[in-house]
């Protein structure tokens, strides 16, 4: 049972490690609040059916963005330490710098396309939310989870 949990844990990271990849390159620089909000997202969303919202929305997208996860404390709280693992294993590994809690891509070489894919609804959020500040970022989500 302790190999099945292990194995389980190292796709999950996986899985992570190359969204964060993505993201960062798509975007270039983010908060590590903002990369554990929107991987959790992406991720989600490929398991969602439909869209609840579109890239044709152009109001209060961080707020819909964040209410995506809205009433998922208890998932998100159990995936935010994979996506913390993925992104300690990146560091170390020097796949992404950390100036304060803004991370970067290190190199962009061998970043391999994920299957979880950012929705343009969730391209157009992370970019909207890269206006604000993390605080503000963390008090929509804490208001919303």
């Amino acid at each position: 049972m302790q190999n099945l949990e292990l194995e389980a844990e190292t796709i999950q990271i996986s899985i992570y490690s190359n969204i964060v990849l993505n993201l960062l390159k798509k975007h270039t620089v983010l908060s590590l609040n903002k990369i554990m909000l929107f991987s959790y997202l992406v991720k989600k969303e490929k398991f969602r059916l439909g869209k609840v919202y579109t890239a044709q929305n152009t109001q209060d997208l961080v707020c819909k963005a964040v209410s995506l996860i809205s009433g998922e404390y208890i998932e998100y709280c159990e995936n935010a330490k994979f996506i913390l693992k993925a992104v300690h294993l990146l560091f170390i590994n020097s796949k992404v710098k950390m100036e304060g809690s803004l991370l970067y891509l290190s190199d962009e070489s061998n970043i391999k396309k994920s299957l979880y894919q950012e929705s343009p609804f969730i391209e157009k959020a992370i970019e909207v939310s890269k206006k604000m500040s993390d605080r503000q970022f963390m008090k929509e989500v804490i208001a919303n989870v």
